[in-house]
């Protein structure tokens, strides 16, 4: 995997990894997905996520564009309770971050959670809204539930920073993925806790309900083609 290129201060020395075997693997869904590696060294849990494992192209391309945006945001969400701490970069493919023992709600799917949790997910994107950053993709998958209760946000793959001088697109951008964050989080809300999902939406804005519902109506589309029984 290569050199660390910058580590977080007080983290542990991760040094070069590729000699190292892991405790646990989990391989991407396709060619185009990162493995995410587990490791405990000297004490402290490390997760790394990598594309080394990929092919070339997706390697050079994909894999090295989505690691750097992905450790810019981690960067400037440091900080944010809920957000595993950012350890650095592993070469050019692979980014460190904290392992947290907890698992995707996807897991819950046939338990009705308590709201609070939602509750603590809307703040922890309020600060990261805060800090300029927009998951843009929120999925069940990527909300961690440990057994004690903790939360956790992870996977900033597709994450929109604004930046410190935005141009006006940008910011507007911004606006538009911080709300895509909210009605995910609405969605989410509602599947888990037994609520409306059209309504949950609806309650975010009026323009959110509408967006939703032409998403929707495309995913619906693309299923279709691609012979996907809903």
């Amino acid at each position: 995997m290569g050199a660390i290129i910058s580590q977080a201060e007080g983290g542990p020395a991760l040094g070069d990894l590729a000699e190292t075997a892991p405790m646990h693997r989990i391989e991407g869904r396709n060619a185009t997905k990162a493995d995410v590696l587990f490791y405990e060294i000297d004490g402290s849990r490390v997760a790394v996520k990598t594309y080394a494992p990929r092919g070339f192209f997706i390697r050079h391309t994909l894999g090295r564009w989505l690691i750097r945006r992905e450790a810019r945001a981690y960067e400037e969400g440091s900080g944010v309770d809920g957000l595993p701490a950012f350890l650095g970069r592993q070469g050019s493919f692979a980014l460190a971050t904290e392992w947290v023992d907890a698992e995707p709600l996807s897991s819950h799917q046939d338990e009705a959670l308590d709201p609070e949790i939602f509750d603590r997910l809307a703040g922890i994107l309020d600060e990261l809204h805060g800090r300029g950053v927009a998951l843009a993709d929120l999925h069940h998958r990527d909300v961690l539930l440990s057994a004690n209760g903790d939360l956790y946000v992870i996977d900033l793959a597709t994450a929109w920073v604004l930046g410190k001088r935005p141009w006006p697109l940008r910011r507007l951008l911004f606006e538009r993925f911080c709300e895509s964050d909210r009605v995910n989080l609405a969605r989410m809300r509602a599947r888990f806790t037994g609520g409306d999902v059209e309504a949950a939406v609806a309650s975010v804005s009026p323009a959110a309900a509408v967006w939703h519902r032409r998403g929707r109506r495309v995913k619906g589309l693309l299923d279709r083609l691609r012979g996907k029984r809903r």
